[in-house]
């Protein structure tokens, strides 16, 4: 289904663009790009080459071929690089690294299969690490969660004197939590570890300061 979405993110502005490029059968073409992106990395190109050809042959010279070279580049960098990673990371759980170190490793192993299978294949291993102790390092290596704790990381941040990050980590917290949620699951729980740290005696003068 998030495929889906991608894919009519991606396709909707092509056959707008066509259309104001005077593509004939712009909704055609428009059409045959969404099915094709189902293809990862290669549909995208056969879905272009068409309308190229087409371009090329309804046009003299060569203005409106790179006008629709244009279009088709443009849409496929910002739904790669930007709407993709978005959307994957943060339904499937996945860091977009993963998703691109994840497409490179089982094409590798297992050739265009592999491509096609990539996102669902790394998807299994990190539910599988979030969910067997064993294999947790699964979920630290490809999910998108932060590998510390919500309180562990802003007296991390506390203590190396990075009190705009801490401020930036708090707003992030509070974007869809209550006051309260973040003193009573961050800002004492942080508190309590610099106090079990001073206790302790590991903390210097300065970090009890910073704290």
């Amino acid at each position: 289904l998030m495929q889906l979405v991608v894919n009519i993110v991606y396709a909707v502005p092509i056959t707008i663009g066509l259309w104001v490029l005077g593509i004939p059968n712009a909704l055609l073409w428009g059409m045959l790009a969404l099915a094709l992106r189902f293809v990862p990395y290669i549909g995208p190109i056969i879905g272009a080459l068409l309308p190229l050809f087409l371009a090329l042959a309804v046009a003299p010279g060569w203005a409106l071929l790179l006008w629709t070279a244009a279009l088709f580049i443009v849409m496929e960098l910002i739904t790669g690089n930007v709407i993709e990673p978005w959307l994957y990371g943060s339904r499937t759980g996945l860091s977009p690294l993963a998703i691109i170190v994840a497409a490179i490793f089982w094409t590798w192993l297992w050739g265009p299969l592999g491509l096609v299978l990539s996102t669902p294949l790394t998807v299994c291993l990190v539910v599988l690490g979030r969910h067997v102790p064993q294999f947790e390092f699964l979920d630290v290596l490809f999910g998108n969660e932060p590998v510390l704790e919500p309180h562990a990381r802003l007296y991390q941040r506390l203590l190396a004197g990075d009190p705009d990050e801490a401020t930036d980590h708090a707003e992030e917290y509070l974007e869809d939590k209550y006051l309260f949620e973040f003193y009573d699951k961050v800002a004492i729980p942080a508190l309590l570890l610099g106090e079990h740290d001073r206790m302790r005696g590991v903390l210097d003068d300065e970090q009890r300061r910073l704290v």
